[in-house]
């Protein structure tokens, strides 16, 4: 019995061995049949690509790197020459610049570029660092004044020469995009959108860079940047008896010779009227030889663009009438949701504009063709508002139009023809303007009617409502008693005098007695402020709170030491409102330049 349950035990064990080896098979066989990835040898995919960059065509090489073949080994003998980089075992001198142009050419992630030849992402990250240094190494032999002598194209001018024979050049600013962690953004928040740094350069008439410095949060003004190029040690540098073309911002200082203010200065300003003065023919030769350095920034700009002007190329996209009229009214809205959380959209914004008038206009339009077009509104909402504050024009709020008389249109429209279209004409969408582009954005908080009025609680006189009173006294619009509705039916004709004749007529003693307590009570609070020491620390906060408004900090920084040093002016800063308050810093910014 035993023999026989062994054998059956044996016999069983053998059986489940036998298919255990015949599963195997058949995984083995199942394996050999699976597809396998062709084994690639990345060494010299890698050496074909660069290759085919390299000794392809010259348009290829520059489509890719930004320059010609030539030029590009040209630059690899000077930075190996001079012992700038080195190549490694792992990788040669040509592939660490190929790396390097090509990132910075396309603007490509390190993870991309990687990819594509075949390198971690460190690996790559690396060698872009030491290229990096080494570029910037080159600083000093390739970005300085080539020669003191009068340039060429002064001497053989009749239009320049003598005038401008110990010119060597002309500096302005540019603004740059700049992506900075959020916590700092507002400094590098600017006149431009996005945050941007505010790069100086200076430029030869030859179109050579003789000086650059980076860095500069956009916000700041570029006399400022000047200041510190001269402050640095070994920082911007003027021959002596040399001078530099500046725009009116920089102002006429030592080096720097700027052009007459108030007085036509652009080049499209003298198209249809030529220079009637000798102030203006100064201009005029100023001006045309200033435009130097907006070339140089015009074939730089150009060359880090080139490869995105299918998508990013204005000129291929024409805004109409009725889709500049759809843009508004989406942002608008976009506003309203809270997507404007500062000076600027939400990068969705844009897309939601660029879908919407790709669908219903049948045109391929993109979000950078929206970020485009806002600039030009923000530039037609500063002339608009340039205009405004101007003396003798005035406001129409019903028609939304700015208006003047004949003659001061005629001098505008003869100093800034394209003011023309904005001067007796009602600007259309002024409202959507106003919260799209315009940095103080109307939310309807202190509307009230007179069902609103009328359901407040009366819980007695406070600091609000003292500070209303006392804003419109002058215009006696608080009206209380049995002919509070005669006055409200006035029409619009009468007078000023008239309706606050007979608004005084209708005040009873109980208002003009509560009237006067307010008005105690704002006198005292006046005399508080006036009285004892000034607290710094309350100055110093309320100072700070003005970059709400859109002041950055260094700015607003300079603006409290001189408080600090004038101790009547801060205290009139403390009693103002904050729209006073917003008036006295633009004046004082504005004294500064």
């Amino acid at each position: 019995m035993k023999k026989k349950t062994k054998a059956a035990i044996l016999a069983s064990v053998a059986s489940v061995l036998l298919v255990g080896v015949a599963l195997l098979k058949k995984l083995r066989r199942r394996r050999r049949e699976l597809p396998r990835a062709p084994y690639v040898n990345h060494a010299v995919e890698r050496e074909e690509y660069i290759n085919s960059v390299l000794h392809g065509s010259e348009r290829h090489c520059v489509n890719q790197l930004r320059m010609k073949p030539i030029a590009f080994h040209h630059l690899c003998h000077i930075l190996t020459e001079g012992e700038h980089i080195r190549p490694t075992v792992h990788m040669s001198v040509t592939e660490q610049v190929f790396i390097f142009l090509h990132i910075i050419g396309h603007n490509v992630r390190f993870r991309v570029m990687g990819s594509r030849i075949y390198r971690s992402t460190e690996t790559i990250h690396r060698y872009f660092k030491i290229v990096l240094r080494g570029v910037l190494k080159l600083y000093r032999a390739l970005i300085r004044l080539r020669s003191e002598d009068t340039p060429p194209e002064i001497r053989n001018s009749r239009r320049f020469y003598p005038y401008f024979k110990d010119c060597v050049g002309a500096i302005d600013g540019t603004h740059v995009r700049a992506s900075v962690p959020p916590e700092i953004q507002g400094r590098f928040r600017g006149r431009k959108d996005g945050t941007t740094q505010n790069v100086l350069a200076a430029i030869s008439f030859d179109l050579k860079f003789t000086y650059v410095l980076a860095g500069w949060e956009g916000s700041a003004h570029d006399s400022r940047v000047l200041n510190d190029a001269f402050a640095r040690p070994g920082g911007f540098s003027i021959p002596n008896g040399k001078f530099y073309l500046g725009d009116a911002g920089y102002g006429n200082k030592n080096g720097i010779l700027s052009p007459y203010r108030s007085v036509r200065y652009h080049l499209k300003e003298f198209s249809d009227r030529p220079p009637e003065n000798a102030q203006e023919l100064f201009n005029l030769r100023h001006s045309s030889l200033r435009t130097t350095i907006e070339r140089g920034f015009g074939v730089v700009k150009k060359l880090m663009s080139k490869g995105k002007e299918k998508v990013g190329g204005s000129k291929q996209f024409r805004w109409l009438p009725p889709m500049h009229e759809m843009m508004l009214k989406i942002l608008t809205e976009e506003a309203g949701k809270g997507n404007k959380p500062s000076n600027t959209f939400r990068a969705g914004s844009f897309a939601l504009v660029a879908k919407e008038i790709t669908a219903h206009f049948g045109v391929e339009c993109h979000p950078v063709f929206v970020e485009n077009r806002m600039r030009t509104l923000r530039s037609m909402w500063s002339t608009i508002q340039e205009l405004r504050r101007k003396s003798g024009f005035g406001w129409d709020e019903n028609l939304k139009m700015i208006t003047c008389d004949a003659k001061t249109y005629q001098e505008e429209v003869m100093a800034h023809r394209k003011h023309a279209e904005y001067l007796n004409k009602k600007i259309e969408f002024y409202d959507e303007l106003a919260i799209v582009v315009g940095k103080d954005t109307a939310t309807g908080g202190f509307a009230k009617s007179g069902v609103d009025i009328e359901n407040e609680p009366d819980n007695g006189d406070n600091g609000d409502s003292a500070e209303f009173v006392a804003d419109n006294v002058e215009e006696c619009v608080v009206e209380k008693g049995k002919n509070a509705n005669e006055s409200s039916t006035t029409g619009s004709g009468i007078s000023k005098s008239r309706k606050r004749g007979r608004a005084a007529s209708t005040v009873d003693d109980s208002v003009l007695t509560d009237l006067s307590d307010q008005l105690k009570e704002i006198a005292g609070a006046l005399k508080e402020i006036n009285r004892g020491p000034v607290d710094y620390t309350t100055l110093y906060n309320e100072v700070m709170a003005m970059m709400a408004e859109g002041y950055s900090e260094d700015m607003l920084a300079t603006a409290f030491d001189h408080l600090c040093e004038n101790e009547k002016t801060a205290r009139g800063f403390l009693a103002k409102n904050a729209r006073l308050r917003k008036l006295w810093l633009d004046g004082y910014f504005f004294s500064q330049i």
